[in-house]
């Protein structure tokens, strides 16, 4: 058994472990890197999904904006609430600076 391992190794081997490793190596580094992509595409699809919520809740808000600020609504609440009116004709005056 011993007479096995006494044996020289043969011209190159040095150079194809040499490349094995590499080749270990690199592939360990497109495995990597495919895992990282993914990770990376996964976070900006998420990303992408709170834009859209936000975007949404956006036009609603707008939306709401609108109807809040209407004149109809506002002119209802002021006589409703206050008890303001439009004045009549006789009861305007005009100011000058």
């Amino acid at each position: 058994m011993s007479a096995l391992f006494a044996k020289p190794l043969p011209k190159g081997s040095l150079l194809m472990l040499v490349l094995f490793l590499a080749l270990l190596v690199s592939a360990l580094a497109v495995s990597y890197s495919a895992h990282w992509n993914r990770q990376l595409l996964n976070d900006l699809y998420a990303e992408l999904s709170v834009r859209d919520k936000a975007q949404a809740e956006w036009g609603r808000l707008v939306l709401e904006q609108s109807t809040w600020t209407a004149h109809n609504r506002i002119e209802t609440l002021a006589s409703e609430r206050l008890g303001m009116r439009i004045p009549d004709a006789g009861e305007v005056r005009m100011v000058a600076p």
